[in-house]
C-alpha cells in the first residue's frame, strides 16, 4: 500500500522522492489502538450478549447477532497507495448500545428502561482524534516541505 512519488522542484530542478510507508504504518497503528480501546470499552458492559445468537423465528429468522467486543474491525481506505481514511465496522447493536435504544426503551415518561447510553466508540474516537490529526498534519506538512524545498535558498 506504500506509495513513492517523485516530485520536481520547479525553481531548482531538483527531484526528490516522497514515501508514504511511514505514514501508512502510523495510520495502521492509530487504527489498531482505537480498535483495542473500543474493544476494552465494549468488554466493560455488565449486560450484553455472552455468545452469538441466531434467530430461529420471527422477522429476524436466520440472522445472527454477534458479540460486540469480538467483532469490532477497522479498514484502511487508500487513494493511490496512501491512507485516505479509516472505517470502523461492528455489529449493528453497537449503535443501539451507543445511544441506549432498543427493546426496553421507554415509550412514555412513566415507563422505566434498563438500557443506558455508553459512548464506547464515540468517546474513544474523541479521545484519540488529536493523535490522528497530528499524524495527518505532520505527513502533509512533510509533503509541502519536500515540494517547496529550495525555494528560499
Amino acid at each position: 500500500m506504500a506509495r513513492k512519488v517523485t516530485v520536481k522542484d520547479v525553481f531548482t530542478g531538483r527531484r526528490s522522492t516522497l514515501d508514504s510507508t511511514a505514514y501508512n504504518s502510523e495510520m495502521q497503528g492509530w487504527s489498531t489502538k482505537v480498535q483495542q480501546l473500543a474493544k476494552a470499552q465494549a468488554s466493560a458492559f455488565r449486560k450484553g450478549k455472552k455468545r452469538s445468537h441466531t434467530y430461529q423465528s420471527g422477522p429476524k429468522k436466520g440472522k445472527t447477532e454477534t458479540i460486540l467486543r469480538k467483532h469490532i474491525q477497522y479498514q484502511l481506505k487508500s487513494d493511490s497507495g496512501e491512507v485516505a481514511g479509516v472505517a470502523f465496522q461492528f455489529p449493528v447493536h453497537g449503535i443501539f448500545r451507543e445511544y441506549g435504544v432498543g427493546r426496553g426503551t421507554p415509550r412514555s415518561m412513566v415507563e422505566q428502561t434498563s438500557r443506558t447510553m455508553s459512548d464506547w466508540l464515540s468517546g474513544t474516537l474523541q479521545k484519540e482524534e488529536e493523535a490522528l490529526a497530528n499524524i495527518v498534519a505532520e505527513h502533509h506538512a512533510d509533503k509541502v516541505v519536500h515540494l517547496f524545498n529550495g525555494i528560499y535558498k
